[in-house]
């Protein structure tokens, strides 16, 4: 929540003192397998739930980075402002990690907050053999 909290603040400041109705139709990005969490932070800070959009998966649970590039357009071009992509590294679902650097590529053409949840597999950036699954942090 407080990633989403920190986006929010870092793009529109003026909703500190102002509340939601100084931003634009915010919406939020993440993975069909991802944390409950996401969508709760969208209904606790004034999203709404319907504005957590989320993302196709391969078979192994990884979000699909040619599908958050097209829902990123379609949510544009609907008249929305996407703020946030949330990947994952390490799924509570599949284990999966989402391919961080290509996610990042993209959050990096369209000013996207990135947060990648750790939680799971974060501890992966302290193993030789493993760290590599965290590239793009």
């Amino acid at each position: 929540m407080y990633s989403v909290m920190i986006a929010r603040y870092k793009y529109f400041p003026e909703v500190k003192t102002k509340g939601m109705s100084a931003a634009p139709r915010l919406v939020l990005f993440t993975s069909e397998h991802s944390h409950y969490s996401i969508k709760k932070a969208g209904a606790a800070l004034g999203f709404g739930t319907d504005n957590v959009i989320l993302l196709s998966t391969d078979e192994r649970g990884r979000v699909i980075p040619a599908d958050l590039e097209a829902k990123i357009l379609d949510a544009k071009q609907k008249g929305y402002v996407p703020l946030f992509v949330n990947a994952t590294a390490g799924s509570t679902v599949y284990g999966a990690f989402d391919p961080i650097n290509e996610i990042a590529d993209i959050c990096e053409k369209y000013n996207l907050w990135l947060h990648v949840d750790g939680a799971w597999g974060g501890g992966l950036l302290m193993s030789r053999k493993h760290r590599h699954k965290l590239n793009g942090i």
